[in-house]
Protein backbone atom coordinates (compact mmCIF):
# COMPACT_ATOMS: atom_id res chain seq x y z
CA UNK A 1 0.00 0.00 0.00
CA UNK A 2 1.29 3.47 -0.87
CA UNK A 3 2.69 5.23 2.21
CA UNK A 4 0.73 8.41 1.45
CA UNK A 5 -2.49 6.40 1.16
CA UNK A 6 -1.70 4.61 4.42
CA UNK A 7 -1.16 7.92 6.19
CA UNK A 8 -4.37 9.38 4.79
CA UNK A 9 -6.37 6.30 5.86
CA UNK A 10 -4.84 6.35 9.33
CA UNK A 11 -5.91 9.99 9.68
CA UNK A 12 -9.39 9.02 8.40
CA UNK A 13 -9.62 6.24 11.01
CA UNK A 14 -8.55 8.65 13.74
CA UNK A 15 -11.23 11.14 12.69
CA UNK A 16 -13.87 8.39 12.56
CA UNK A 17 -12.79 7.05 15.97
CA UNK A 18 -13.06 10.50 17.53
CA UNK A 19 -16.41 11.00 15.78
CA UNK A 20 -17.57 7.72 17.32
CA UNK A 21 -16.70 9.11 20.76
CA UNK A 22 -18.77 12.22 19.97
CA UNK A 23 -21.71 10.04 18.86
CA UNK A 24 -21.50 7.98 22.07
CA UNK A 25 -22.01 11.20 24.03
CA UNK A 26 -24.69 12.42 21.64
CA UNK A 27 -26.73 9.24 22.17
CA UNK A 28 -26.34 9.05 25.95
CA UNK A 29 -29.73 9.51 27.61
CA UNK A 30 -28.70 8.87 31.22
CA UNK A 31 -29.09 12.50 32.31
CA UNK A 32 -32.77 12.61 31.33
CA UNK A 33 -33.94 11.28 34.71
CA UNK A 34 -31.83 13.86 36.55
CA UNK A 35 -33.07 16.80 34.50
CA UNK A 36 -36.65 15.55 34.52
CA UNK A 37 -36.56 15.53 38.32
CA UNK A 38 -35.29 19.12 38.32
CA UNK A 39 -32.23 18.40 40.46
CA UNK A 40 -29.83 20.59 38.48
CA UNK A 41 -30.16 23.33 35.91
CA UNK A 42 -30.01 21.98 32.38
CA UNK A 43 -26.60 23.24 31.21
CA UNK A 44 -24.92 22.48 34.53
CA UNK A 45 -26.34 18.95 34.46
CA UNK A 46 -24.95 18.47 30.93
CA UNK A 47 -21.51 19.64 32.05
CA UNK A 48 -21.52 17.42 35.15
CA UNK A 49 -22.73 14.37 33.22
CA UNK A 50 -20.34 15.02 30.34
CA UNK A 51 -17.42 15.31 32.74
CA UNK A 52 -18.40 12.03 34.42
CA UNK A 53 -18.62 10.17 31.10
CA UNK A 54 -15.33 11.65 29.93
CA UNK A 55 -13.66 10.71 33.22
CA UNK A 56 -14.85 7.11 32.89
CA UNK A 57 -13.67 6.86 29.29
CA UNK A 58 -10.21 8.31 29.98
CA UNK A 59 -9.38 6.51 33.22
CA UNK A 60 -11.45 3.31 33.32
CA UNK A 61 -12.02 2.13 29.74
CA UNK A 62 -8.67 0.52 28.96
CA UNK A 63 -9.78 -3.04 29.80
CA UNK A 64 -12.81 -2.90 27.52
CA UNK A 65 -10.80 -1.05 24.87
CA UNK A 66 -8.15 -3.78 24.93
CA UNK A 67 -10.85 -6.45 24.52
CA UNK A 68 -12.21 -4.74 21.40
CA UNK A 69 -8.81 -3.72 20.06
CA UNK A 70 -6.77 -6.87 20.66
CA UNK A 71 -7.99 -9.59 23.01
CA UNK A 72 -10.88 -10.67 20.80
CA UNK A 73 -8.43 -11.41 17.97
CA UNK A 74 -6.87 -14.81 17.41
CA UNK A 75 -3.19 -15.51 18.14
CA UNK A 76 -0.86 -13.62 15.80
CA UNK A 77 -3.70 -11.66 14.19
CA UNK A 78 -3.55 -7.85 14.09
CA UNK A 79 -5.87 -5.30 12.57
CA UNK A 80 -4.94 -3.63 9.31
CA UNK A 81 -6.13 -0.14 8.51
CA UNK A 82 -8.65 -1.52 6.02
CA UNK A 83 -9.98 -4.05 8.53
CA UNK A 84 -10.66 -1.27 11.04
CA UNK A 85 -12.16 0.89 8.31
CA UNK A 86 -14.57 -1.90 7.34
CA UNK A 87 -15.52 -2.36 11.01
CA UNK A 88 -16.29 1.34 11.47
CA UNK A 89 -18.25 1.72 8.22
CA UNK A 90 -20.38 -1.34 8.99
CA UNK A 91 -21.01 -0.36 12.61
CA UNK A 92 -22.01 3.19 11.78
CA UNK A 93 -24.25 2.12 8.85
CA UNK A 94 -26.22 -0.37 10.95
CA UNK A 95 -26.62 2.11 13.81
CA UNK A 96 -28.00 4.69 11.37
CA UNK A 97 -30.52 2.11 10.15
CA UNK A 98 -31.54 1.44 13.75
CA UNK A 99 -31.95 5.14 14.45
CA UNK A 100 -34.21 5.55 11.41
CA UNK A 101 -36.28 2.61 12.66
CA UNK A 102 -36.51 4.17 16.11
CA UNK A 103 -34.79 1.20 17.78
CA UNK A 104 -32.10 1.71 20.46
CA UNK A 105 -29.45 -0.54 18.93
CA UNK A 106 -26.16 -1.34 20.60
CA UNK A 107 -22.96 0.11 19.19
CA UNK A 108 -21.15 -2.64 21.11
CA UNK A 109 -23.06 -5.44 19.38
CA UNK A 110 -22.58 -3.75 16.02
CA UNK A 111 -18.84 -3.25 16.51
CA UNK A 112 -18.12 -6.78 17.76
CA UNK A 113 -20.30 -8.28 15.02
CA UNK A 114 -18.38 -6.24 12.44
CA UNK A 115 -15.06 -7.45 13.87
CA UNK A 116 -16.26 -11.04 13.59
CA UNK A 117 -17.26 -10.63 9.94
CA UNK A 118 -14.02 -8.92 8.96
CA UNK A 119 -11.82 -11.53 10.64
CA UNK A 120 -13.67 -14.45 9.03
CA UNK A 121 -13.22 -12.89 5.56
CA UNK A 122 -9.58 -12.12 6.40
CA UNK A 123 -8.92 -15.74 7.37
CA UNK A 124 -10.68 -17.15 4.30
CA UNK A 125 -9.32 -14.89 1.58
CA UNK A 126 -6.25 -13.06 2.75
CA UNK A 127 -4.60 -13.92 6.03
CA UNK A 128 -3.65 -17.55 5.56
CA UNK A 129 -5.21 -18.16 8.96
CA UNK A 130 -7.63 -20.95 9.77
CA UNK A 131 -11.04 -19.45 10.65
CA UNK A 132 -10.92 -21.53 13.82
CA UNK A 133 -7.88 -19.47 14.91
CA UNK A 134 -8.93 -16.07 13.53
CA UNK A 135 -10.65 -15.05 16.77
CA UNK A 136 -10.23 -15.69 20.45
CA UNK A 137 -13.49 -17.63 20.63
CA UNK A 138 -13.34 -18.03 24.40
CA UNK A 139 -13.21 -14.25 24.82
CA UNK A 140 -15.88 -13.77 22.15
CA UNK A 141 -18.15 -16.28 23.89
CA UNK A 142 -17.73 -14.43 27.20
CA UNK A 143 -18.60 -11.13 25.51
CA UNK A 144 -21.70 -12.52 23.79
CA UNK A 145 -22.82 -14.31 26.96
CA UNK A 146 -22.55 -11.01 28.86
CA UNK A 147 -24.97 -9.45 26.35
CA UNK A 148 -27.67 -11.89 27.49
CA UNK A 149 -26.82 -11.95 31.18
CA UNK A 150 -26.43 -8.19 31.73
CA UNK A 151 -30.02 -7.22 30.76
CA UNK A 152 -31.38 -10.18 32.73
CA UNK A 153 -29.49 -9.21 35.86
CA UNK A 154 -30.48 -5.58 35.31
CA UNK A 155 -34.12 -6.65 35.43
CA UNK A 156 -33.59 -8.85 38.49
CA UNK A 157 -31.58 -6.28 40.47
CA UNK A 158 -34.08 -3.51 39.70
CA UNK A 159 -37.00 -5.75 40.67
CA UNK A 160 -35.59 -6.70 44.05
CA UNK A 161 -34.09 -3.29 44.90
CA UNK A 162 -37.41 -1.57 44.27
CA UNK A 163 -39.26 -4.29 46.20
CA UNK A 164 -36.93 -3.71 49.16
CA UNK A 165 -37.32 0.08 48.91
CA UNK A 166 -41.11 -0.22 48.92
CA UNK A 167 -41.30 -2.75 51.74
CA UNK A 168 -38.87 -1.16 54.18
CA UNK A 169 -39.23 2.52 53.36
CA UNK A 170 -41.84 3.83 50.92
CA UNK A 171 -44.71 1.76 52.35
CA UNK A 172 -44.14 3.29 55.78
CA UNK A 173 -44.63 6.85 54.58
CA UNK A 174 -47.95 8.38 55.61
CA UNK A 175 -49.64 11.22 53.83
CA UNK A 176 -48.88 13.03 50.60
CA UNK A 177 -46.73 15.65 52.31
CA UNK A 178 -44.43 13.04 53.82
CA UNK A 179 -44.12 11.24 50.48
CA UNK A 180 -43.28 14.46 48.60
CA UNK A 181 -40.77 15.50 51.26
CA UNK A 182 -39.02 12.15 51.00
CA UNK A 183 -38.97 12.25 47.21
CA UNK A 184 -37.38 15.72 47.33
CA UNK A 185 -34.62 14.38 49.56
CA UNK A 186 -34.07 11.50 47.18
CA UNK A 187 -33.27 13.92 44.40
CA UNK A 188 -29.75 14.28 45.78
CA UNK A 189 -29.29 10.53 45.95
CA UNK A 190 -30.51 10.46 42.35
CA UNK A 191 -27.81 13.01 41.45
CA UNK A 192 -25.11 10.75 42.91
CA UNK A 193 -26.49 7.63 41.23
CA UNK A 194 -26.76 9.30 37.80
CA UNK A 195 -23.22 10.69 37.90
CA UNK A 196 -21.93 7.31 39.09
CA UNK A 197 -23.80 5.64 36.23
CA UNK A 198 -22.34 8.13 33.74
CA UNK A 199 -18.80 7.23 34.83
CA UNK A 200 -19.42 3.57 33.99
CA UNK A 201 -21.22 4.44 30.76
CA UNK A 202 -18.02 6.16 29.67
CA UNK A 203 -15.85 3.32 30.92
CA UNK A 204 -17.82 0.59 29.15
CA UNK A 205 -18.72 2.44 25.93
CA UNK A 206 -15.17 2.01 24.68
CA UNK A 207 -15.59 1.10 21.02
CA UNK A 208 -13.70 4.25 20.05
CA UNK A 209 -10.93 3.43 22.53
CA UNK A 210 -10.83 -0.09 21.04
CA UNK A 211 -10.24 1.36 17.57
CA UNK A 212 -7.21 3.29 18.83
CA UNK A 213 -5.96 0.28 20.76
CA UNK A 214 -6.21 -1.69 17.50
CA UNK A 215 -4.10 0.96 15.75
CA UNK A 216 -1.57 0.87 18.60
CA UNK A 217 -1.48 -2.94 18.72
CA UNK A 218 -0.81 -3.10 14.96
CA UNK A 219 2.00 -0.56 15.22
CA UNK A 220 0.18 2.23 13.35
CA UNK A 221 0.45 4.62 16.32
CA UNK A 222 2.72 4.78 19.36
CA UNK A 223 1.69 4.14 22.96
CA UNK A 224 1.97 7.87 23.65
CA UNK A 225 -0.30 8.66 20.72
CA UNK A 226 -2.74 6.01 21.92
CA UNK A 227 -3.11 7.63 25.36
CA UNK A 228 -3.41 11.09 23.77
CA UNK A 229 -6.26 9.82 21.58
CA UNK A 230 -7.97 8.25 24.62
CA UNK A 231 -7.92 11.68 26.28
CA UNK A 232 -9.27 13.25 23.08
CA UNK A 233 -12.07 10.64 23.07
CA UNK A 234 -12.92 11.65 26.63
CA UNK A 235 -13.11 15.30 25.56
CA UNK A 236 -15.28 14.53 22.54
CA UNK A 237 -17.69 12.31 24.46
CA UNK A 238 -18.17 15.32 26.77
CA UNK A 239 -18.74 17.57 23.75
CA UNK A 240 -21.17 15.01 22.31
CA UNK A 241 -23.35 15.18 25.41
CA UNK A 242 -23.16 18.95 25.76
CA UNK A 243 -23.76 20.01 22.16
CA UNK A 244 -25.71 17.12 20.56
CA UNK A 245 -27.08 15.01 23.40
CA UNK A 246 -28.97 17.96 24.86
CA UNK A 247 -31.79 17.59 22.31
CA UNK A 248 -32.59 13.94 23.09
CA UNK A 249 -32.06 14.53 26.82
CA UNK A 250 -34.35 17.58 26.86
CA UNK A 251 -37.04 15.70 24.95
CA UNK A 252 -36.93 12.68 27.27
CA UNK A 253 -36.71 14.84 30.39
CA UNK A 254 -39.89 16.69 29.36
CA UNK A 255 -41.68 13.34 29.40
CA UNK A 256 -40.33 12.41 32.84
CA UNK A 257 -41.43 15.37 34.93
CA UNK A 258 -43.89 13.14 36.78
CA UNK A 259 -41.37 10.36 37.38
CA UNK A 260 -40.43 9.84 41.02
CA UNK A 261 -36.78 10.35 42.04
CA UNK A 262 -36.98 7.05 43.93
CA UNK A 263 -37.70 5.23 40.66
CA UNK A 264 -34.83 6.96 38.86
CA UNK A 265 -32.53 6.17 41.78
CA UNK A 266 -33.24 2.44 41.52
CA UNK A 267 -32.97 2.39 37.71
CA UNK A 268 -29.63 4.21 37.61
CA UNK A 269 -28.20 2.31 40.58
CA UNK A 270 -29.09 -1.03 38.99
CA UNK A 271 -27.67 -0.16 35.58
CA UNK A 272 -24.46 1.29 37.04
CA UNK A 273 -23.86 -1.88 39.09
CA UNK A 274 -24.13 -3.98 35.92
CA UNK A 275 -21.90 -1.63 33.91
CA UNK A 276 -19.28 -1.48 36.67
CA UNK A 277 -19.03 -5.26 36.99
CA UNK A 278 -18.86 -5.71 33.20
CA UNK A 279 -16.14 -3.05 32.94
CA UNK A 280 -14.01 -4.70 35.64
CA UNK A 281 -14.38 -7.95 33.69
CA UNK A 282 -13.34 -6.10 30.48
CA UNK A 283 -16.64 -7.06 28.82
CA UNK A 284 -18.28 -4.51 26.49
CA UNK A 285 -22.05 -4.59 27.00
CA UNK A 286 -25.02 -2.51 25.87
CA UNK A 287 -26.11 0.21 28.30
CA UNK A 288 -29.34 0.77 26.36
CA UNK A 289 -30.29 -2.91 26.61
CA UNK A 290 -29.55 -2.98 30.33
CA UNK A 291 -31.62 0.14 31.05
CA UNK A 292 -34.57 -1.15 29.00
CA UNK A 293 -34.64 -4.34 31.09
CA UNK A 294 -34.25 -2.31 34.28
CA UNK A 295 -37.38 -0.41 33.25
CA UNK A 296 -39.15 -3.74 32.61
CA UNK A 297 -38.18 -4.85 36.13
CA UNK A 298 -39.59 -1.62 37.54
CA UNK A 299 -42.84 -2.09 35.60
CA UNK A 300 -43.18 -5.65 36.92
CA UNK A 301 -42.98 -4.41 40.52
CA UNK A 302 -45.59 -1.75 39.81
CA UNK A 303 -47.82 -4.16 37.86
CA UNK A 304 -47.71 -1.85 34.86
CA UNK A 305 -48.66 -3.17 31.46
CA UNK A 306 -45.66 -4.06 29.31
CA UNK A 307 -45.83 -3.28 25.59
CA UNK A 308 -44.94 -6.78 24.42
CA UNK A 309 -45.10 -5.79 20.76
CA UNK A 310 -42.54 -3.01 21.24
CA UNK A 311 -40.29 -5.24 23.33
CA UNK A 312 -40.54 -7.98 20.71
CA UNK A 313 -39.58 -5.54 17.95
CA UNK A 314 -36.53 -4.40 19.92
CA UNK A 315 -35.53 -8.00 20.63
CA UNK A 316 -35.62 -8.87 16.92
CA UNK A 317 -33.34 -5.94 16.05
CA UNK A 318 -31.03 -6.80 18.95
CA UNK A 319 -30.64 -10.40 17.78
CA UNK A 320 -30.14 -9.29 14.17
CA UNK A 321 -27.46 -6.71 14.99
CA UNK A 322 -24.53 -9.11 15.37
CA UNK A 323 -25.09 -11.23 12.21
CA UNK A 324 -26.10 -8.29 9.98
CA UNK A 325 -23.12 -6.21 11.13
CA UNK A 326 -20.88 -9.25 10.55
CA UNK A 327 -22.21 -9.81 7.02
CA UNK A 328 -22.03 -6.11 6.13
CA UNK A 329 -18.48 -5.68 7.45
CA UNK A 330 -17.39 -8.93 5.79
CA UNK A 331 -18.72 -7.75 2.42
CA UNK A 332 -17.04 -4.36 2.77
CA UNK A 333 -13.70 -5.95 3.60
CA UNK A 334 -14.11 -8.52 0.81
CA UNK A 335 -14.47 -5.68 -1.71
CA UNK A 336 -11.40 -4.05 -0.21
CA UNK A 337 -9.49 -7.30 -0.82
CA UNK A 338 -10.73 -7.47 -4.41
CA UNK A 339 -9.33 -3.99 -4.89
CA UNK A 340 -5.99 -5.02 -3.43
CA UNK A 341 -6.67 -3.09 -0.23
CA UNK A 342 -6.16 -5.36 2.76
Amino acid sequence: MDLNLGGILTILLIIMGISLAFSIGANDETLATLIGAGVLKFNFALMAGGFAVGFGMVFLSQGVGKTVGADILGPGVNYSIFMLLAVLISSIAWLIIGSLAGIPLSSTHSTVGSIFGVLIIYSLFQGGVNPANALNYEKLLNVVLSWFLSPFFGLVITYFLFKILIKFFLSKLKGLNQIEKTERRMKWLLLISVLFAEIWVGANSAECVGIFYGLYNSGSISSTNYFVFVIICGIFVFLGIYFAGRFVIRNLASQMTNARPSEGLILQSSSSIILMIATFLALPISHSHVIVFCILGMNMVQDKEIDKKAVGKMAIYWFLTFPIAAILAGLIYFFFILGGLY
